[in-house]
Formats: C-alpha cells, sequence, structure tokens
C-alpha cells in the first residue's frame, strides 16, 4: 500500500512539472513578440550606455608570487572521532576560501593607514562609504591565479602608475598571508576544540560504561563464564586428586593394619585386654561417624541438634580409642617394650585416618561446589555475551581516549609552530610599458539581451496570469466545466498564405456575406472539415437523446454564434438530415444577411399576428435546408419568445422536421435565450477565444443551467489553425499547388 501511496506521488509531481513546462512553452509562443521586444531593448540600450560608460585608459601592472606549503596535518585527521576534514590547503582551495573582496578590504586599510602616516592621497579617506568604494575599485583590480601544478598563487594588480601597481601588489600579497594564517589558527583552534570537547564527552561515556560494567559484574556475583569454568576445572582436578590419593592411604592403612596383627600375636594372652583389632573396630566406627557427619554438614546448618548430637559421640568414640590404645601399649615381649613400635604404628594409622576424613570432607566440599557452579552456570552464560560487549565497549573506549589525548597534545603543540600555509619567496615584478585595459563591448548587449529576455518572459507571464479570457480547450474544460465539442480555426478572407493558411476562406471581395458559410464556399478548407468535426461530435454527444430541437447561443455578442449556427445547420443537411433554422434573434437578426435571404415575414410576425407558421418556412440554396427569418422587430420580443404560442410553433416544427436550429441573442444581453431553453431538446454554447472573460462564460452557462437547459457542449471559435493537425490537413487536400517537401520544424 505504501509503494502504491508513493507510486502515485511521483506519478502526481512528474504531471505536475510536465504541466508546468507546458505552460511556460505555452506562454513562449504565445507572447513571443512581447518577449522579443523585450530582449532587443533591453539589450540595445544596455550595451549602448556601456559602450558610452567606457573610457580606454593606459594602466601598469605588477605581480608576486605565493608559495602554498603543505600541511602536516591529513585532512581525515578527525575522521575516526567523527569530526569534520580539514581544509585542504591547494592553492586553487585557498583562493576560493579567501575571497578578492576581503583581499580588496585589507589592502585599502593597510594604505590608508600609509597614507595616513607618509601624507598619501589615500590618507584623506575618512567614511566607511568611501573605503567601501575604494575597496571596490581595488578589488576589480586586483587578480588572484591558483597554479596547482607549481603549488603557487599568482598575485597580480592594476594601476594607474607603475608604483601604485606595485603597492598594491605588496600590499594584497601581504593582506592574503595574513588572512589564511587567520583562517588557519582558527581552523586549527576549532580543530582544537573540537578534540577536547570529545575528550569531556568520552570520559564521561567511559565513567558511564565502566560503573555500568561494575554494576553487571556484582549482578552477575563477580564472576563471569570462563572464571566459573576455569574453577569447576580446578574443583574437578582436586576431587580427582583426592581420589588417588584416598586409595594410596587405604594401601598404606592395610600395611599397617597387617603389622599391628603380626606383633598382637606375639603377645600373651594374659597381657592386655584389648587387642589391635578392637583398636581398629573403633577407628572404623570412628570413620563412619565422620563420614555421616560429613554427609550432614552439607545438608544441615551447624546448629542442627542432630549434627550436634553426632559431634558429641564422635568426641567420645576418640576417648575410647585413646584408652584402649593405652592398655594396648601396656605388653611386652621377652622382657623388651614393644610400646614404641606399636605406638609408632598406631600413630601412623591415625595420621592416615585423620588425613582421609579430611580428604573425604575436602572431597565432600567441592564436590558441593561443583553442583553449586553448574547450577549458575546457564545463568552466567546467558549475561555473558552482554558483559563481554560491555568489555569490548569500554576497551573501545579507552583505545579512542588514547588517542584523542594523543592528537590534542600534537595539535596544541602545533599551534604555536605553525606560520601558515602561504609565504612569500618571490618579489614584485611590475611591467616597464604602460598596457591597455582589454575591452568586450559586445557582452554589455549580451548581458542586457539576457537581461530583457528574462524581464519579457516575465512580463509575458504577469500577462498570461492576468488574462482571464479563454485561450486554450484545455480552459474550457478547466474554468467553465463542459466538453469542448468543436474547435472552429480563425476565419480570414483573401488569398491563403504563410502559417495562417488554413485559416483563409479564398475570396476576394470581403462583402460577400455569405462567405461565412465556408462549408459550401470552401468546403476543402480546414474549417469547413472542423464543422464538419462539430457535426459529428453533436451527433455522437446526443446519441442517446436525439433532440429534435438546437439553441445556439453565447455569453456576449460577438462570439460566432450566428457563423456557427447557419455552418452546423448546412453540413447537417448535406448528411441528408431535414433541417430548419430559425432566427431567435428578434432585435439584432442575422441569419438572412448570412443566407443573403429577405427578413420578412417571419418568426414575429408568426408569433405576434397568429400567422400560419408554413407561409415563412422558405427554402435555402443548400438541399435539405429551410430557414424561418425573425421578421419584423416587435415591441415585446421577450413575452412573444416565452409565449404559449411560441411553445406550440416548436411543438409543430419539430414533428415536421428531423431538427429545428434557433439562433438566438446572448445570454446575459437578453432574456429570450433562457426562456427559449425551456422550449429545445438541448443547447450549444459559443464560446469565441480571447473575447469575453471566464467568469462572464460561466455566468451565461449558469443562466441556462437554471433553465434546465440541457448543454450538449461548447465550440471554442477562433483558434489559430497553426497546428500540426491543420499543416497537414492543408498539405493533404492542396491539390492546386505542386507537391512539396515536408517543412522540417513545426510550431
Amino acid at each position: 500500500m505504501a509503494s502504491e501511496t508513493a507510486a502515485l506521488a511521483q506519478a502526481a509531481s512528474q504531471s505536475t512539472r510536465e504541466n508546468q513546462l507546458r505552460f511556460m512553452m505555452t506562454v513562449a509562443q504565445r507572447r513571443w513578440p512581447l518577449i522579443l521586444l523585450f530582449t532587443v531593448l533591453v539589450g540595445a540600450v544596455y550595451g549602448v550606455w556601456g559602450l558610452s560608460k567606457f573610457k580606454t585608459v593606459a594602466t601598469y601592472s605588477a605581480s608576486t608570487k605565493l608559495n602554498v606549503r603543505q600541511s602536516m596535518w591529513e585532512k581525515g585527521i578527525l575522521r575516526d572521532v567523527g569530526g569534520k576534514a580539514l581544509f585542504l590547503n591547494s592553492p586553487a582551495a585557498l583562493v576560493e576560501r579567501i575571497s578578492k573582496e576581503a583581499v580588496a578590504e585589507a589592502v585599502v586599510q593597510a594604505m590608508v593607514q600609509q597614507g595616513v602616516a607618509e601624507g598619501l592621497p589615500y590618507g584623506a579617506i575618512t567614511t566607511e562609504k568611501e573605503l567601501a568604494a575604494v575597496a571596490s575599485d581595488v578589488q576589480m583590480r586586483l587578480r588572484l591565479e591558483p597554479d596547482d601544478s607549481h603549488g603557487t598563487i599568482v598575485v597580480s594588480a592594476m594601476a594607474a602608475t607603475q608604483d601604485e601597481a606595485n603597492r598594491l601588489t605588496e600590499f594584497a600579497a601581504r593582506a592574503f598571508i595574513g588572512l589564511n594564517r587567520q583562517f588557519l589558527v582558527e581552523e586549527e583552534q576549532n580543530t582544537l576544540d573540537f578534540v577536547v570537547k570529545q575528550l569531556d564527552e568520552l570520559r564521561q561515556e567511559l565513567d558511564k560504561a565502566d560503573s555500568e560494567l561494575w554494576h553487571y559484574r556484582k549482578d552477575m556475583g563477580f564472576r563471569t563464564k570462563d572464571q566459573v569454568t576455569d574453577e569447576m576445572q580446578k574443583l574437578s582436578r582436586e576431587i580427582s586428586n583426592a581420589e588417588t590419593t584416598k586409595d594410596e592411604i587405604h594401601f598404606k592403612m592395610q600395611n599397617i593394619e597387617q603389622q599391628l596383627r603380626e606383633q598382637n600375636q606375639k603377645l600373651p594372652l594374659s597381657i592386655g585386654q584389648i587387642s589391635d583389632e578392637v583398636v581398629v573396630k573403633l577407628i572404623n566406627e570412628l570413620s563412619e561417624l565422620h563420614q555421616k557427619r560429613i554427609s550432614m554438614s552439607v545438608v544441615f546448618e551447624p546448629g542442627f541438634q542432630p549434627l550436634q548430637d553426632l559431634q558429641e559421640e564422635i568426641r567420645e568414640k576418640e576417648q575410647a580409642i585413646l584408652i584402649a590404645m593405652q592398655e594396648l601399649d601396656g605388653a611386652t615381649e621377652g622382657g623388651v617394650s614393644v610400646f614404641e613400635d606399636r605406638q609408632q604404628l598406631r600413630d601412623q594409622y591415625v595420621k592416615l585416618q585423620i588425613e582421609l576424613t579430611s580428604l573425604d570432607i575436602a572431597s565432600a566440599t567441592n564436590q558441593r561446589l561443583v553442583s553449586e557452579l553448574e547450577a549458575a552456570l546457564p545463568s552466567l552464560a546467558e549475561k555473558d555475551k552482554e558483559y563481554q560487549d560491555l568489555v569490548r565497549k569500554t576497551g573501545k573506549m579507552r583505545d579512542q581516549l588514547d588517542a584523542l589525548l594523543d592528537k590534542e597534545f600534537e595539535i596544541s603543540t602545533a599551534i604555536n609552530r605553525e606560520g601558515g600555509f602561504v609565504e612569500r619567496q618571490y618579489a614584485v615584478v611590475s611591467s616597464q610599458v604602460p598596457t591597455s585595459q582589454r575591452v568586450r563591448p559586445w557582452m554589455n548587449f549580451v548581458i542586457g539581451g539576457f537581461v530583457g529576455l528574462i524581464a519579457g518572459f516575465g512580463f509575458a507571464m504577469l500577462g498570461e496570469y492576468m488574462d482571464t479570457t479563454i485561450r486554450t480547450i484545455e480552459d474550457v474544460a478547466d474554468y467553465i466545466g463542459v466538453e469542448v465539442i468543436g474547435a472552429i480555426p480563425k476565419m480570414r478572407f483573401g488569398k491563403a498564405r504563410g502559417r495562417h493558411r488554413g485559416d483563409f476562406v479564398s475570396i476576394t471581395d470581403e462583402g460577400q456575406v455569405d462567405a461565412c458559410i465556408v462549408t459550401r464556399h470552401d468546403p476543402k478548407s480546414p474549417i469547413s472539415e472542423a464543422y464538419r468535426t462539430l457535426r459529428t461530435n453533436f451527433q455522437l454527444a446526443t446519441i442517446q437523446t436525439r433532440p429534435r430541437s438546437l439553441m445556439i447561443t453565447s455569453a456576449v455578442p460577438g462570439e460566432g454564434k450566428t457563423t456557427t449556427a447557419v455552418n452546423l445547420a448546412v453540413t447537417l443537411a448535406d448528411s441528408g438530415l431535414r433541417i430548419l433554422i430559425i432566427d431567435t434573434d428578434l432585435r439584432r437578426p442575422h441569419v438572412h444577411h448570412v443566407l443573403r435571404m429577405e427578413r420578412g415575414p417571419g418568426l414575429a410576425d408568426v408569433l405576434r399576428e397568429g400567422q400560419d407558421v408554413h407561409r415563412v418556412i422558405r427554402p435555402t440554396r443548400v438541399d435539405n435546408l429551410w430557414m424561418i427569418s425573425s421578421g419584423r422587430v416587435p415591441p415585446n420580443p421577450s413575452e412573444l419568445i416565452g409565449s404559449d404560442r411560441m411553445r406550440r410553433v416548436m411543438e409543430q416544427l419539430t414533428g415536421e422536421f428531423d431538427l429545428v436550429i434557433c439562433d438566438a441573442p446572448s445570454v446575459l444581453v437578453v432574456t429570450d435565450p433562457v426562456l427559449l431553453a425551456t422550449e429545445v431538446d438541448t443547447a450549444i454554447l459559443v464560446v469565441s477565444v480571447k473575447f469575453a472573460a471566464r467568469q462572464t462564460i460561466l455566468r451565461g452557462k449558469r443562466l441556462l443551467e437554471t433553465a434546465r437547459a440541457h448543454l450538449s457542449g461548447v465550440v471554442l471559435n477562433g483558434l489559430e489553425a497553426t497546428g500540426r493537425h491543420y499543416y497537414y490537413y492543408y498539405y493533404y487536400y492542396d491539390e492546386a499547388s505542386p507537391r512539396r517537401r515536408k517543412r522540417w520544424y513545426h510550431f
């Protein structure tokens, strides 16, 4: 849907541009004499004025060269931190940046200061107006020419004397260097300010990122996924090592138990009430109690009562083991005490047992930690990506901060040691012989002609907007809202010639009024073809209603309604229809003049005196065409047109003829057409090009609509027959002249 809307908007925009271009071309075609007049007149006046003001003066010229050094800075030094590119220090770019106007103002200020100090004429300049006038004159005499291939700028000046030319060139070179240095310092200061601002913003962003990273690490328990994974691997290795160590301890304890059993066999039965097996059993029971305590300590808190009772039982068991070992150690063999050997073995055994218990406790603790870490690992894995992004973001900011700190140091150091891109290495060289100023007088005519062309086109556009008459078929559709069913070219009398030859009716005597019946007098002319086209369009427009009566009128007099009515009647009669044309303009009748017939008796006599209408119907020289003239001018024409007698006459005539055409007066002049519109089946409104205003025609149309008249269409009268269609038509039917080559241009 959005794409369709965009396509419609694009099509509407393109149509608007095409309409604007078409309108401008139409204005140029219609009003080209006005545009041409302004172009020639303004061009001639401005050219003559320029020649009158020109005076040839001998002048001296002087010049010098300025070297442009390459900057130590790269153009895109700040690209990676979002800064704009630095100025390109080429000769052409420098000349474009430092305008001649600024150089001229600086030159004038320097010359005024020198004039005040040395008493020269420039010292008398005091007002701003005088300074501006002198600066404008100096600007016209200065030239700044860049040479990128050699890296130089040529500064030259022209003056009435050699000394003044040298002075102007010298001051201009100094001014250019000074202005360039000023621009350079400003640019470097702006660059430094930008870097400092970026540093402050980056520090703030870095502090914010560090704070965000710290809080994120806090939410993660200050542990990352990698740290937890490493810790789990470390704990797993410790558990594995503990299992290996426990196996070794079990092996050592078995050896000690074997040695104790061997020594116990050597003891007399009467000696000692407690054997090593008893001690070993007590020790095993103590080990089981420790295992139980470890299992309970993993699940329960230290204050849990069963856990405390178990701890008390372990202490009692340890005390019993000590007592049993003391009794066992009292035995002797052959007068030799074995206390030390057995004591050493038991000590080793107890140590191993304690070490084994410690390993069990450590393994259980590590296993619990591994379980906790495994439970926390999925949550840390989800947060690890965002954490790594924060770490990378913070690291990137630190790198940018370090780079900006380096650039800040470089730029702040360079501001103090840069002297500008431009420097003097050449002295001023002046011409020894005066030269004449180059003159281009024709440029004044060209400039004047261009200004005149624009002014003429502007006046033409203004005239077009102020013109409220109907000029084209499109104007009728846009402003009147009725379709054009006929476009009749402007009628001229005489021999056809020039680009208007399609308009001519070929007679030599304009007194032949019946020449207005062009469809009979010149049937092969474009005008005759236009009337035949009108006939066809009228028949197509009324093919559904098939009217038996037709009124032809116009908004104001003089728009050619009578000529249109007669020619339409002739073309309809030529097609085999029985046509009756009635002159219903009882005040100023014209139909009888065009058909060259007598005026009376006519319609007025029928309506006023009650004569038989058949007595006033007269045949014309055209087959199938009859006429009723207006008759004598009555005192009350409007009452007659709106009478019942008129209605009965129309009903009678429409039953006897195929079509009754009424030539009515203008709508806005009298009320007759409005009254007659109620008696006819349809009407045609004749509009003449460039005659009546659009509002006038629209008012006439509304009057007809008030009378409920059916308007078949508009006939546009008086068009210029200069289009390609009329040219081809005339070329095709012009049998009298030999065949010519087709023109290569068409307007």
